[in-house]
């Protein structure tokens, strides 16, 4: 195992026994302190975020995409030190954080179907306690597509904590056959659908950007057809959660299957944007998804 690859794991454990220290209830504190901190003296990935928030909001002046900036650093934060605390915590401990008002309502939407459920997500708000949250309150575990980490140390924390409550951890690679099975079992699985795809991948509009976006799980969508629902786990200022949860559609698509997937894509991607023109400081600007 590299060297770097301990020391990384040394600072992540570091930074979660920090968390622990602050809680649930005061880690908001802490994030605004590490945010302010980066954005000014240690600025990861700081030109690719002012980059992606001049493409995406061409009429706001400079103040303005730092301010967007900044906040984003700190949401970040706070997002990465609630996953680092989830190790430590109680499933009543998660669901408490969420707002209730409308959750009837999303039970009610997310009864089993008898080809199963996709939930897709975002790097939005807090993404993996979102999908934590979903199988806590649906006592049926998500089966949850991740990348595996270069660090295998940080990986297998990540993967206990996707874990925790029931949920299942599904990696990239062996995970089409794994998602069909799960569908086919009415099961429940959670996708975080706005990473980059390569260069060659299909292409949806973003902020009136073409965007490379990997076709998967339309396909598999469109194969099956089960309810497709946009799942976005927003924080509000209280510092607690509400559900933002809309079904995307397959009316109206179109014949041919390649265009179909670009169609039922699109409207995915559409849906994100509405909530990140919104929120813009909760979306995860550091990933270079214009890159190509």
């Amino acid at each position: 195992m590299k060297l770097k690859h301990r020391f990384e794991y040394i600072f992540y454990l570091l930074f979660s026994s920090l968390a622990r220290i602050f809680g649930f209830s005061h880690v908001h504190i802490l994030g605004r302190f590490i945010g302010t901190l980066f954005f000014y003296i240690i600025p990861i990935r700081k030109k690719v975020v002012m980059k992606n928030l001049g493409i995406a909001f061409p009429g706001k002046s400079s103040t303005e995409l730092k301010d967007i900036a900044l906040a984003n650093y700190i949401s970040l934060a706070i997002t990465f030190l609630e996953i680092a605390l989830v190790y430590y915590s109680d499933k009543e401990t998660i669901a408490s954080m969420v707002d209730f008002c409308n959750l009837d309502n999303a039970k009610q939407q997310l009864q089993p179907n008898e080809n199963g459920t996709i939930l897709l997500t975002a790097h939005f708000g807090n993404w993996e306690i979102g999908a934590l949250t979903f199988g806590i309150w649906l006592n049926r575990p998500i089966s949850v597509l991740a990348k595996d980490q270069k660090n295998k140390f940080v990986s297998k924390r990540m993967r206990a904590i996707r874990e925790k409550f029931g949920n299942r951890e599904i990696l990239l690679g062996v995970s089409v056959r794994e998602l069909y099975k799960t569908l086919k079992e009415k099961g429940y699985i959670g996708v975080v659908g706005d990473q980059r795809a390569p260069k060659d991948s299909m292409r949806v509009d973003y902020f009136g950007q073409k965007t490379a976006v990997f076709p998967g799980t339309a396909s598999l969508a469109l194969k099956l057809r089960p309810p497709v629902f946009i799942a976005l786990f927003r924080r509000m200022e209280s510092g607690r959660y509400m559900i933002e949860l809309e079904e995307i559609s397959y009316d109206n698509l179109p014949d041919e299957s390649e265009a179909a997937m670009a169609e039922l894509t699109q409207r995915y991607m559409s849906n994100l944007e509405k909530y990140v023109r919104l929120y813009p400081e909760q979306w995860f600007w550091m990933h270079n998804i214009w890159k190509h």
